[in-house]
């Protein structure tokens, strides 16, 4: 044993780990996203939103029961399959959760054996969660699964789960970083633990640090099955930024700064996030699980229409937690994009109410993607600098012409002026998240997110690089030039036309995401 983690070490070092098997991509690939009590909800709906994008992919979540799963900070997500009824998997998802170790439960949160020698925690909202290992029917599922998917892969202490399953028997593996030492331990049998890549893969089998990880893991997969055109065609539309691509070819290992010292206090806070019926999943989901990360001080709901339960675009089954006649009066909106922000969401008089007179006493108010235009219909955005879904700004310019949009290059990720903030969507709806806590609650708060959510350097970097109105005001107070254009310091973004590279971003999401939706409403 010794003499073979110590070959894979050495094949690790050098970069001679094994590729991915060849796929045959002809067909429908179904991909199998494991959700269970407990499960940090980003892990399952980021590979769900990526492997969408190819509409041969056929994604569903599967659970031991049809109940909706509450995640460990409260969200629920519908399963579309039991273990009993799912259709075979190609690619396997296996997530992480605070029942992927007895040890965690017992640690942190609130876990105790049982009269049947279960070990039994319980989630932020006190819902049971069992150690998944004590879950026969969920290991048996992955176990089987594994064996006759073409790829496995799992996210942060997804990789427990495998393990438990025998699935990373003399595997080289990676985990959510600092378990790795904790992995290796428990679980001798693997063959090695590596504690300085994004992800690894060995055979078919790809583990990843999990967090913004996801996407970089999962990039590498399409990738591997589809080629470089279309992972170039889904980072783009996604917003991944420069090093989660770097990432996903395994250039370079860039995680995001560590934190220097003391937390800020964190004080009671509500979030209101809008969840309607068509929302890009990852733009709730994102501000969902970053300020969710800051614990028990921060309350954070999402506020439907109604308390029906909502289908994203591409079909996963999200839950309200108020309707926008009750919710509490939020600190903090996040309005998400979705596929009818451009048309019917914007004629909805009740929903556009509820964001013009909640953000009347907000601290924050923030959209993301396509949430932009909600925001500018509620009439919160005249002579406002903003920034929206790449490929959309002219049709924002078009429908709001107060907006002071054309200050803002479209390749800016965030922008802030005054209390409102917007984002590229996506990626950026995690950075975005995180850069109103570095403003809101302070640097050490936002660092210790951005580890949580295993950011990559850049993707940190964006919440410091921010365009800031008032700041670049600042900056260029007293400076006079000759050339209206000219940029006066390294902080401003001329008014130039956007590079090459960012027309075809533009245009390869209008084609993507929004010819479709306006393609629709034009037949309504």
């Amino acid at each position: 044993m010794a003499q073979c983690k110590a070959l894979i070490a050495f094949s690790l070092l050098f970069g001679l780990t094994s590729a991915l098997p060849d796929v045959n991509t002809t067909g429908t690939i179904n991909v199998g996203i494991l959700i269970m009590p407990g499960v940090f909800i980003s892990e399952a709906t980021i590979p769900f939103e990526m492997f969408k994008q190819r509409n041969t992919m056929n994604v569903y979540f599967v659970a031991s029961t049809m109940d909706p799963v509450y995640t460990y900070y409260g969200a629920r997500l519908k399963p579309d399959y039991i273990f009993s009824d799912a259709p075979a998997v190609h690619l396997l998802v296996v997530p992480s959760g605070i029942g992927s170790h007895h040890s965690f439960l017992t640690s942190w949160y609130g876990g105790e054996t049982k009269a049947d020698t279960t070990i039994q925690g319980k989630t932020a909202n006190d819902q049971p969660v069992t150690y998944y290992g004590n879950m026969t029917d969920l290991i048996e599922w992955v176990r089987t699964s594994a064996a006759s998917a073409q790829i496995v892969t799992s996210h942060c202490w997804g990789a427990f789960t495998l393990a438990d399953a025998g699935v990373l028997d003399g595997k080289a593996a990676t985990t959510f970083p600092g378990y790795t030492a904790t992995l290796e331990a428990n679980y001798p049998s693997i063959g090695s633990v590596v504690a300085d890549k994004r992800w690894v893969t060995d055979g078919n089998v790809m583990t990843s640090n999990g967090g913004l990880a996801a996407f970089e893991a999962s990039l590498a997969v399409i990738r591997h099955l589809y080629g470089e055109e279309e992972a170039a065609a889904v980072a783009s539309d996604l917003v991944l930024s420069e090093e989660n691509v770097g990432h996903s070819l395994d250039e370079y290992f860039r995680p995001s700064p560590v934190r220097e010292g003391e937390i800020e206090t964190i004080s009671a806070t509500k979030v209101g996030i809008l969840l309607l019926e068509g929302t890009f999943i990852s733009d709730p989901t994102a501000p969902f699980d970053i300020f969710a990360h800051l614990g028990a001080a921060v309350d954070v709901y999402f506020v439907g229409e109604t308390m029906e339960p909502i289908q994203t675009y591409y079909g996963a089954t999200m839950y309200p937690d108020y309707t926008i006649a009750d919710a509490p009066q939020p600190d903090i909106i996040a309005v998400p994009g979705g596929n009818s922000s451009l048309t019917s969401d914007r004629e909805k008089a009740d929903v556009v109410a509820w964001i013009r007179n909640s953000a009347v006493n907000a601290a924050w108010v923030t959209s993301h993607g396509l949430g932009t235009f909600m925001l500018c219909e509620a009439g919160l955005c005249d002579n406002k600098a903003l920034t929206t879904s790449p490929g959309s700004f002219t049709l924002l310019k078009d429908a709001f012409p107060a907006i002071a949009i054309a200050t803002v290059g479209e390749d800016r990720r965030i922008v802030k002026d005054g209390n409102l903030v917007t984002s590229s969507g996506w990626v950026a709806a995690y950075e975005a998240a995180n850069y109103v806590i570095m403003k809101h609650f302070g640097e050490n708060a936002a660092k210790n997110v951005a580890t949580g959510l295993v950011f990559a350097a850049d993707n940190y970097q964006a919440m410091v690089d921010a365009y800031d109105v008032e700041a670049v005001t600042t900056s260029n107070a007293g400076v006079t030039t000759s050339n209206a254009g000219a940029t006066t310091s390294n902080t401003v973004v001329t008014t130039a036309s956007p590079e090459a590279s960012n027309a075809a971003k533009s245009a390869a999401f209008i084609v993507s995401h929004l010819m479709p939706i306006l393609l629709i409403a034009a037949l309504a």
